[in-house]
């Protein structure tokens, strides 16, 4: 099998279909792993952007929740802030919020410089917060004006509450109180309401301490994470506000982070995209790729198969034409010299009787004492004619030989003066006068000397019979060699006859065809057509002024 596909390929259009095929394959499977690379390029940029857009819009939710809490800590400084140091009582008064801080900010207190609870908006009985980190930072650090507490449960244990703390100062810049108010810390993180999450959607609130404060994946809201020496908060001390890829500290899923800071406050907000929900639209539609693309290559393989194999029937029906074309060429000329036999014994008998004579009188020339030089010539005489019998018995072997095909480099007026002598030896054209024009210079042709030779015999008695109504002055075949392009040499034979009936030029492709009426089956026609095509050559009939021309081609040789 693989000598068959080798021998195949050798032939220029097995080459070129196979390259063809290959550069297809190859350019489908190109195009599409260009195409998987440029939707994940296009994917991760429209996720990049998402995730921009949402981070920014995030943080802007984030900071006017945050610039809410400090108008209730303002609203609740002017209006309670003064009446934190007067009186004794240990209980906290009750206070109330305007309706317009609902439903964001749930309660506040308001402590004192010992951290005694004076005023909330909550039942509740004494209570100090001296030592809350959140009163702490605001005792201690003058330049801290805001802080916010870690997450602490709320009264209802249904979730958790931050507390959003600012300090107040008197005239001399002692730390005088705080006043804080509370944020459910799934209020910070319902960004978006009502817009439907995919189940890796991140986003999350982190103070720089490394706690998260708030933290919704999908629809799941969670608190309290520590993220200390986490990659969120390595990435976050770096880069304030960045853009990277990552496992998450909490679930280990990749995803495309993005994160910003606040600028008033000690905290940050991050926004992530899943991995899988970023490259699963474009996986679905690489699978698709390359499925076709494998499709293709098995159809292309397919098609390349039935080709070869195309190929390799043709070439063996090719193989059994050509040795029934050869068996068939060799009963034609064994026929054509059945009846060319009368012909070649006269052709023979008169060298052989010519040599017979010179060899008798030499023979008397000797016994009747006559010069020696006088019998030598004679002998000489007839050692020509028997040469000039061996030649003939030598074109009738050589016309007669059976055997394939056999292209070699032959000089072509030589082939053509062969068939000339063949044709008038076997009186083929016993009355036609025949003239031949050579190439000048001599020209060579890479064919099978014997098979050119019948087509060429086989031509002038096709011309002869079309002539055999005409006086005998009048029948004249002319050959003429030309050279036709740089690849080919034309060969014609043209007659003096009637020409060529007009039914002939609609069926001269046919595998029979005849010139001669019902005397013949068109067989001669049929096996010249069949050789000139066996030699890459085309022939062609036309009628002329005064007679027809059957012309073909050959394949020209250099040299």
């Amino acid at each position: 099998m693989m000598k068959t596909f080798w021998a195949i390929l050798r032939q220029p259009a097995a080459r070129i279909v196979v390259a063809a095929a290959l550069f297809f394959v190859v350019t489908a499977w190109v195009a599409v792993i260009w195409q998987i690379k440029e939707d994940r390029a296009t994917a991760l940029q429209s996720a990049s952007r998402e995730n921009r857009n949402r981070v920014v819009a995030f943080e802007q939710y984030v900071r006017r929740t945050l610039e809410l809490a400090d108008l209730a800590t303002d609203y609740l400084g002017e209006h309670y802030g003064r009446l934190v140091d007067q009186g004794n009582r240990t209980e906290p008064r009750l206070i109330t919020l305007p309706s317009y801080f609902q439903p964001m900010i749930t309660g506040a207190e308001i402590a004192d410089r010992n951290g005694n609870v004076r005023f909330t908006t909550k039942q509740l009985g004494p209570i100090n917060v001296k030592k809350a980190r959140v009163f702490r930072e605001l005792e201690n650090s003058p330049g801290i004006a805001r802080a916010i507490s870690n997450p602490n449960p709320s009264l209802d244990n249904k979730g958790a509450v931050l507390l959003v703390a600012r300090s107040w100062r008197d005239k001399q810049g002692k730390f005088a109180g705080a006043v804080a108010v509370d944020i459910p810390t799934d209020r910070f993180v319902d960004f978006n309401a009502g817009l439907r999450y995919r189940p890796d959607d991140l986003i999350s609130i982190i103070s720089l301490r490394g706690m998260t404060l708030a933290r919704r994946e999908g629809a799941v809201v969670s608190w309290g994470q520590d993220l200390k020496n986490t990659e969120v908060m390595k990435r976050q001390m770096a880069d304030p506000n960045g853009e990277y890829w990552g496992p998450s500290a909490i679930d280990g899923k990749r995803r495309l982070f993005s994160h910003q800071r606040l600028a008033a406050y000690p905290i940050f907000v991050t926004s992530g995209i899943g991995e899988s929900d970023i490259f699963g639209p474009a996986r679905q539609r690489a699978n698709w790729f390359l499925i076709l693309a494998a499709a293709l290559t098995l159809v292309v393989g397919a098609l390349l198969t039935l080709y070869f194999r195309h190929v390799h029937n043709q070439q063996q029906a090719q193989r059994r034409f050509d040795v029934i074309r050869d068996e068939f060429a060799h009963s034609a000329r064994v026929s054509s010299l059945s009846e060319m036999a009368g012909g070649l014994a006269h052709e023979l008998n008169q060298p052989l009787a010519a040599a017979s004579n010179f060899l008798a009188v030499g023979g008397l020339l000797l016994k009747s004492e006559g010069s020696r030089e006088a019998a030598e010539a004679q002998i000489q005489q007839a050692r020509g004619q028997i040469a000039r019998a061996g030649d003939i018995i030598r074109r009738i072997r050589d016309y007669l030989a059976k055997g394939s095909a056999e292209m070699r480099v032959e000089p072509i007026d030589a082939v053509i003066h062969d068939a000339i002598e063949l044709a008038r030896g076997a009186k083929v054209a016993p009355s036609a006068r025949i003239t031949y024009f050579a190439i000048q210079p001599p020209a060579r042709a890479l064919i099978d000397r014997i098979q050119i030779q019948q087509v060429l015999v086989n031509l002038i008695r096709n011309a002869e019979e079309a002539m055999a109504g005409l006086p005998p002055e009048q029948r004249a075949i002319r050959i003429v060699a030309r050279i036709v392009s740089d690849e080919f040499l034309g060969i014609s034979v043209e007659d003096t006859g009637p020409g060529f009936p007009d039914a002939v030029f609609s069926q001269i492709n046919m595998p029979f065809i005849s010139t001669k009426a019902a005397q013949g089956l068109g067989i001669g026609l049929s096996i010249c057509r069949s050789i000139v095509e066996a030699h890459d050559g085309e022939l062609k009939a036309e009628n002329l002024a005064h007679g027809a021309m059957v012309c073909f081609t050959v394949l020209r040789a250099e040299g």
